[in-house]
């Protein structure tokens, strides 16, 4: 069996005091330099070389000199003390500024229709974030929100899970989608019992829309004579011009809506948008900017015209 190395372990200490008698050619002039006594700066080199496990120096009569192993690691022991002695000034520059990697989530149904818009202008914003994109269903997103995967997650609320903080954004209006030929098509509001009976498209399972929709009928006692599932609303809305059948959407999908009828429902159907993110102490920078130019956004579309923010995406 292989023998495991046993790890190496140091402190920044150690290299500074070893960097220092490597500088002046002297335990003594080192100790001096560096403001201890020599014996405590003997001490040290020797847990280090033990540590090490091989020395740094050779102590002869009148002087020391490094062995090849001390020469080897000055260098590298160098540039340590160097990045250590920048790292404060890294973390203000990090504290101050907007920067590094942010991970955003969202479902099928709201990143196309409202986030693409909105990331766009904020990468503009922030050129030194680092943004990444995933879709994925509800369940797929709280996930890997709860496993830090994700920072944060655009979806529609509520979603289960503890140690998650949950924010909604807006409520936005669903619509019952209809071909312009249908008989309800005129109509400016209806009841979903109005269309018992007729074939009802939705998206497929695991689609957290899908759920909401049947719940909604549901409650409305709406009957309909039989399902048929596809993946997007593009495919939802080919089905409706052709006639195939009926189905309840978003605002924010009013874009692919052309040669369909959108009808308000009554009693009014909506859904809940908002994020997620995992509860802890520390947000990052790029994190904290982009809840807060979600929220700034939303409420700049309400204020623009009145409507769901949704409708304007």
């Amino acid at each position: 069996m292989k023998q495991r190395r046993r790890a190496r372990t140091f402190e920044l200490r150690q290299l500074e005091y070893f960097c220092a008698v490597a500088r002046t050619g002297s335990f003594t002039r080192a100790a001096e330099e560096l403001g201890i006594s020599q014996p405590s700066l003997s001490e040290q080199i020797a847990r280090l070389e033990q540590n090490l496990g091989a020395a740094l120096f050779e102590r002869l009569t009148r002087r020391i000199e490094l062995t090849p192993l001390g020469e080897a690691i000055l260098g590298k022991a160098q540039a340590l003390l160097e990045d250590a002695a920048a790292l404060p000034d890294h973390f203000e520059r990090a504290r101050e500024g907007v920067r590094g990697p942010l991970r955003v989530g969202s479902i099928p149904t709201i990143l196309p229709y409202l986030l693409t818009p909105l990331l766009k202008e904020f990468a503009e914003r922030y050129r030194e974030v680092d943004l990444h994109l995933r879709e994925g269903t509800t369940a797929e997103l709280v996930e890997q929100v709860l496993d830090g995967m994700l920072d944060v997650a655009v979806l529609s609320l509520p979603v289960e899970g503890a140690g998650l903080v949950r924010k909604e954004l807006f409520r936005e209006p669903l619509y019952l989608a209809v071909p312009e030929g249908h008989p309800l098509a005129a109509a400016e509001r209806v009841q979903l019992r109005q269309v018992s009976k007729q074939r009802l498209l939705i998206l497929n399972d695991g689609h957290c829309l899908r759920d909401e929709t049947l719940a909604f009928c549901e409650r409305a006692r709406a009957r309909f004579e039989g399902h048929f599932e596809a993946d997007q609303f593009l495919t939802i809305f080919e089905l409706i011009r052709a006639g195939f059948g009926v189905s309840i959407v978003p605002e924010m999908a009013r874009g692919l809506s052309e040669g369909c009828k959108l009808i308000e429902i009554e009693p009014k159907a909506s859904r809940r948008v908002g994020y997620i993110r995992r509860e802890r102490r520390y947000l990052s920078k790029a994190l904290e900017a982009f809840t807060a130019y979600l929220r700034e956004s939303v409420e700049k579309r309400t204020q623009a015209g009145g409507r769901s923010p949704a409708a304007m995406a």
